[in-house]
């Protein structure tokens, strides 16, 4: 029997998009039972090293064409794409977690499938009746033989992606789309003469893009929808623009870019003028020659010194960054009609690259060309067939209560004010206990009949808070720490469908995303009930009747993907990950996430001021060095000032010179003074701009703490990342680090202090855990230096007489190993030659044997499998463990030596910190866990219970995971986190 996934489109009402399972041989709509029918919901473990929504060989492609939606009528409007601008950023959207390939050939196809994505959902919302795409050459442009250094400094095109733009040009050669390239213009330019063409000829254009270079191109007739990122998507127009940039047109956006420069274009603007400076003098001078008329009045002695110095290079950018649209090319609108395409060509295109669940969200043609027509069937979306209940009485609540009580499990999402869980208000709270059953609960909607909340909450607290019930949440961590801000402490959370996800690699993690690859369904983007840019709305000013169908909708695919993960979840082994490792840990960091942690702003202002100094003196001490200025920000310009100008030893090449790049950087450390000057000033500009000057900005007004979040998901080792503010990567061996440490203060000092936990060397006891390699387990077991260690069995010589640099180099293989590095990896950190480092780390795998057999053996297992794990059983996928490429294959090789290891150092910290938490509360200690920051946890505790938390840190972290070495813990405390001993 044939299965597979429809969707339909409704003019009426699109509240919630999406489709059910639907019998091909009945017509018949199958909601019980689905989800051991549906393939789709298992690939994760049937074909490992492409994403669940490949290969779905039982589905015909003839089947899933008869279920595609009818088409509406097509709007005027042309629908002008940026083809390599969205493949390229498809391509590093997704390949940040996995390359997608096809199973039969082993072609990779991540940024087909990515742009794919893209345009479906453009078609979807734009409807146009005109489509086309412009695509870059690899032939000069008269921007580069204006300007040698253009765009100089970019990246070569990874060599996997190279061939992905001839598919998606067959994919638009398929659709029927209007394909455009010119040899000496840039797709922009192209772009730019169509959307004017069409303005002439009275049609409105739409522009898709993640340039923001096209929005000089913005116009009555001409709109921009722009994705800076996968979440990160807005559509300008010229209001919107105006919005965006206080006032500005976008006639003034060539002037605009032209003070600021571009540095993705490799074209450097004015110094110091930023976007707010350019912003005001444009607003004040129309344009350059106003500005330039007017020179007199800038008020800012310095600012005013940088126009007229750099006065030439403003005019010469705003030539070669204003886009031409006199391009030689022509709008052919009978070439660029959309909709009379073959649609058994697109299936057959499609099939041959596995992008099965994708197929039924092809539209319909406009004309009987293809052979396939779109059945009528009783195909519902769930928002318009579901039993979805608004619940708005007191009796309606009572029977809520009574169903979800019943039902013994649900799932549950709230709908709040912002992304702030501390912060935000409760504005609903949605319920299902089975497909396509779902209840909305609005409590804090600006208008509109509902129940008080404090009414509400009182009577689902005991659900919530019951062990007993059963209860799924999608990114419970969010959801959880909204609670527990009005009064709520979930109990009885037992799976999050985010993390099932993770465990599984499927890849984007995004409820919606899910819902579409997994389940089929595609549900309504928030963007359509609050809007975007200055007409956007918050969700309590959303009206119920429209809020109700979308949150009940967020719950009911919650739950639909619960039955869909728990199958795998099991059958992966996976099941003691999410039961005893990763649900339990989310009580503990909503408990984190709500405490927060002290902030010292009046530090981190002078903090400020003074790096603004400092930058400014390194600036000019570098000019001194050098006897004229230069652009500390153009890596051409530095690299002509060093490799050119000053002589320095060249580093790796690139398109147009050498690596200025960071590591490049510290090999000419000491050679010339320059270099440590530009060092310094971009370690000084990053942590001002990252740490010293947001942080500030992200202390809760209420609390006067900042209040971080914690994400399960945040890599693909297994270990948590932060963001909100992030301070995972606050630098800790540099003074200006430990500077920025102390502003993270005890609150109630000197009666209570900080106090951190470190597990010490964790990743190379679990190195020799797994490895079993007698020298470096018995290392441990003495209990001795491992580094002087090593170096003592290198180098032959007593452990007492290990010098300083027999030690350092012991540390850099040590660690090295764990990272997978090379003789020139380690010759970079040693200063040795690359002969003596790969002797280096011969000598290292004679004297550590079992280290070199574990290495062998986990990438042969890797290839085999094409997967590796933690001693816990998370996994890693790697499907370019076998690539044909050297460079791809050996950085699958480097993940699969590395995984385990930290992967299995990170569980450790997870089971550590749900050990920790426990104790505090059963002990009921005043004291905190405020922060978890890789191997290290900070608290806050009263000096009354310093002795109580040391004992209890002591016993329950190194008891988190039986190793056959000690996990050894250091522990310091004080005032602030810099200042702790």
């Amino acid at each position: 029997m044939g299965w597979c996934k429809a969707r339909l489109m409704t003019a009426a009402r699109r509240t919630v998009k999406g489709c059910l399972m639907y019998n091909v041989a009945t017509n018949a709509v199958c909601f019980q039972g689905w989800r051991r029918t549906c393939r789709g919901a298992s690939m994760a473990e049937e074909q490992a090293h492409t994403l669940p929504l490949f290969g779905d060989e039982e589905v015909g492609p003839a089947e899933q064409a008869e279920t595609a939606a009818k088409p509406l009528e097509r709007q005027p409007l042309l629908m002008i794409m940026d083809g390599h601008a969205m493949v390229h950023r498809s391509f590093r959207a997704i390949s940040t977690q996995r390359h997608l390939t096809v199973n039969a050939t082993g072609e990779d196809v991540t940024g087909v499938y990515g742009f794919t994505n893209v345009f479906l959902r453009a078609l979807q919302e734009w409807n146009p009746a005109y489509c086309a795409i412009a695509f870059d050459t690899s032939a000069p442009t008269f921007r580069h033989k204006q300007f040698e250094e253009y765009k100089a400094q970019r990246e070569s095109t990874p060599e996997e992606l190279r061939p992905q733009f001839g598919r998606v040009k067959e994919l638009m050669e398929s659709f029927g789309v209007a394909v455009y390239e010119l040899e000496g213009w840039e797709a922009d330019d192209v772009i730019g003469t169509l959307s004017a063409q069409a303005e002439k000829m009275g049609l409105d254009s739409v522009i898709l893009t993640g340039d923001r270079d096209t929005f000089q191109l913005i116009s009555p007739k001409v709109k921009v929808d722009l994705a800076s990122s996968i979440q990160d998507r807005r559509v300008y127009d010229e209001a919107e623009l105006a919005e965006r940039y206080s006032g500005l047109t976008s006639a003034q956006q060539p002037d605009f870019k032209a003070l600021l420069g571009d540095s993705s274009d490799n074209i450097p603007g004015v110094p110091k003028v930023g976007e707010k400076t350019a912003i005001a003098l444009l607003n004040d001078y129309k344009n350059l020659e106003g500005i330039y008329e007017h020179i007199d009045e800038v008020s800012r002695p310095s600012v005013k010194q940088s126009l007229e110095e750099f006065k030439e290079r403003a005019f010469f950018n705003r030539e070669i960054m204003t886009i031409d649209r006199n391009s030689p090319v022509e709008l052919d609108l009978e070439r660029a009609k959309f909709g009379e395409f073959d649609r058994d060509a697109v299936v057959k295109f499609m099939t041959e690259l596995e992008f099965f669940t994708i197929i039924p969200r092809i539209p319909e043609t406009d004309s009987s060309q293809g052979t396939s027509t779109a059945a009528d069937s009783p195909i519902q979306a769930p928002g318009e067939g579901a039993d979805y209940t608004v619940v708005r009485t007191k009796e309606q609540l009572a029977q809520l209560v009574v169903a979800l009580k019943d039902a013994g499990r649900f799932s549950f999402d709230t709908e709040t004010t912002g992304l702030d869980a501390v912060q935000s208000g409760l504005v609903g709270l949605s319920f299902s206990t089975e497909p396509s059953v779902a209840w909305y609960v609005p409590v804090g909607h600006s208008e509109g009949e509902q129940l008080p909340m404090e009414e509400v909450l009182a009577e689902l607290r005991p659900l919530f808070e019951s062990p007993d019930i059963s209860k799924c949440a999608h990114n419970a961590n969010y959801d959880m720490t909204v609670l527990a801000s009005h009064g709520i402490i979930c109990q009885g959370v037992d799976f999050d469908t985010m993390v099932a996800a993770h465990l599984l690699s499927r890849g984007q993690l995004g409820l919606k995303n899910l819902a579409l690859d997994v389940l089929g369904q595609e549900m309504t983007p928030i963007t359509e009930l609050i809007g975007t840019g200055r007409k956007q709305i918050t969700f309590d000013q959303v009206d119920i009747d429209q809020a109700a169908p979308y949150a009940a909708a967020d719950a009911d695919m919650t739950g639909r993907l619960r039955e869909a993960f728990e199958e795998p979840i099991v059958r992966d082994g996976l099941s003691s990950l999410m039961t005893d490792l990763e649900m339990p840990l989310v009580p503990a960091l909503v408990t984190m996430q709500r405490h927060g942690i002290k902030l010292d702003t009046a530090l981190l202002r002078e903090m400020s001021d003074d790096l603004s100094q400092q930058m400014g003196q390194v600036e000019e001490e570098l000019y001194k060095s050098i006897g004229h200025t230069v652009n500390i920000n153009s890596p051409q310009q530095l690299s002509d000032l060093l490799f050119k100008e000053i002589g320095l030893p060249k580093t790796k090449r690139t398109k147009t010179g050498f690596s200025t790049d960071a590591n490049s950087l510290e090999s000419l450390k000491g050679l010339h003074p320059v270099v440590d000057q530009i060092l310094e000033y971009r370690q000084v500009s990053k942590l001002k701009s990252t740490y010293v000057d947001a942080l500030p900005d992200m202390v809760n007004p209420g609390t006067g703490r900042v209040h971080t979040s914690y994400n399960q998901t945040g890599s693909a080792t297994g270990r948590m990342s932060s963001s909100d503010p992030n301070l995972q990567n606050i630098p800790i061996r540099t003074e200006l680090g430990r500077q920025v440490r102390r502003a993270f203060v005890a609150e109630g000092a000197p009666d209570w202090l900080l106090f951190s936990a470190d597990y010490s060397q964790i990743e190379l006891r679990v190195l020799a855990h797994i490895s079993q390699d007698p020298g470096l387990l018995e290392a441990f077991q003495r209990g001795e230096d491992i580094h002087a260690s090593t170096a003592s069995l290198m180098f032959d010589v007593p452990l007492n007489d290990v010098d300083s640099e027999q030690r350092r180099i012991a540390k850099v293989l040590n660690f090295g190993v764990i990272y997978g590095l090379s003789p020139h990896g380690i010759s970079q950190q040693t200063g040795f030659s690359r002969e003596e480092g790969a002797s280096f780390i011969e000598t290292y795998f004679a004297k550590y044997p079992g280290i070199n057999q574990y290495l062998e053996e986990v990438k042969a297992k890797a290839r085999a499998e094409q997967y590796v794990e933690t001693l816990l059983g998370r996994r890693r996928y790697l499907p370019d463990i076998n690539s044909s490429n050297f460079n791809v294959r050996g950085g699958a090789e480097r993940m699969a030596i590395n995984m385990p290891i930290q992967g299995t150092a990170a569980d450790i910290m997870k089971l550590a910190m749900i050990r920790v938490q426990k104790r505090l509360e059963e002990e009921n200690l005043e004291t905190k866990m405020l922060l978890q920051v890789h191997d290290e946890l900070v608290f806050e505790t009263p000096k009354e219970e310093m002795d109580a938390l040391r004992d209890l840190v002591f016993d329950e972290m190194p008891g988190a995971m039986d190793l056959d070495v000690i996990l050894k813990v250091d522990a310091k405390w004080g005032i602030t986190w810099g200042d702790m001993e």
